[in-house]
């Protein structure tokens, strides 16, 4: 258990460092006219549209719990929107803190107070977590028909490029990844073929399997449609989160589709990389926009805090009063009936 503590801290440590440098690496050149023209930025922003801002990221997070409830129904199990909606803010909270974390969280919750195997729910969460990757590859295609070259040069020059110049992968480190692809590809055959009549074998098949079921949960949905628009409507409201964010500043009032896709394409990227994104989103955003549209650094800069700013407060926010609520709602009791239909 503390080994296990401790791994999370220096996970979070690592991660945090991360984010630290890259707003370090965003902010070393500033002058002091920079730093007054960002505030300036942050002074005379409209916080109305943030605050909109806020409530369609709220209502991002009601459609995923409605999501969640329907990918729950097929496994046998009638959860309380409620409560899913309480463990989906509580779960990003906790990523906050580590990455990842939330998933193990909002399992715990739905088997505590809905009676939800937790395996089965991770299950659910690993074909949201697909669903998710699918949607963002559709947005990135968009974005990419929307302008093409503008965001294929940012990419080269920011991403691809860079790592292409610390990477060289010659013959001779092929052969070795092989090979040690190979190696670990034996070794494991033989550490299963030891321990797979062991007590802790069978825990995990039987996991595995259960895992499984919350997998192909997916095929047995009551309403396609309505899943497919839960999972559209999702990604409309992240990007409408950014959109209406452009009419903030003065600067920004003028943006619309390209900049906002491009934005919630490389943001999700920053959002992913450090715990809730932070110096990640500010630096990927910061330079999406001074770089490839040409704003101005410091409202740039501003911009990419103030979006941040407002969805980080939403989920701390949302998160800690879900947190306090969650112990009112009652646990289902064992012998709880499933509703049928959705």
């Amino acid at each position: 258990m503390l080994r296990k503590v401790l791994f999370n801290i220096v996970k979070f440590t690592l991660f945090l460092g991360v984010g630290g440098g890259l707003l370090w690496l965003i902010t070393k050149d500033l002058t002091p006219q920079d730093k007054k023209d960002i505030a300036d930025s942050f002074r005379n922003a409209n916080y109305w549209y943030v605050l909109i801002s806020v409530g369609i990221g709220v209502l991002s997070h009601i459609l995923r719990a409605l999501r969640w409830q329907m990918m729950l129904q097929p496994l046998g199990h009638a959860p309380r929107l409620l409560t899913i909606f309480y463990a989906v803010m509580v779960a990003y909270l906790a990523n906050l803190a580590v990455p990842r974390l939330g998933e193990v969280t909002r399992c715990g919750i739905m088997q505590r107070y809905e009676k939800v195997p937790f395996d089965k729910a991770v299950g659910t969460i690993v074909v949201e977590r697909g669903i998710d990757l699918i949607s963002l590859g559709i947005v990135t295609v968009l974005a990419l028909l929307v302008q093409f070259t503008l965001i294929r040069d940012f990419f080269n020059e920011k991403v691809l490029f860079p790592i292409a110049a610390k990477v060289q992968f010659t013959l001779v480190t092929w052969l070795i990844l092989g090979a040690v692809v190979l190696v670990l590809f034996l070794v494991g055959r033989w550490a299963i073929g030891k321990w797979k009549h062991t007590d802790l074998y069978l825990r995990l098949r039987l996991l595995a399997m259960n895992v499984r079921d919350g997998i192909y949960s997916i095929r047995h949905l009551k309403n396609i449609p309505l899943f497919i628009g839960y999972s559209v409507g999702i990604w409309i409201c992240y990007y409408a989160m950014i959109h209406v964010c452009f009419f903030a500043i003065e600067e920004t009032s003028g943006y619309g589709l390209p900049q906002g896709l491009s934005i919630l394409v490389f943001g999700t990227l920053g959002i992913i990389s450090t715990p809730g994104g932070i110096g990640a989103y500010q630096f990927i955003v910061t330079e999406l926009l001074n770089n490839v549209y040409l704003l101005v650094r410091p409202v740039a800069y501003a911009f990419s805090w103030i979006v941040w700013v407002g969805q980080t407060i939403m989920i701390i926010s949302f998160g800690l009063l879900s947190l306090l609520l969650l112990p009112l709602m009652a646990p289902k009791s064992e012998s709880h009936e499933p509703e049928t239909g959705h």
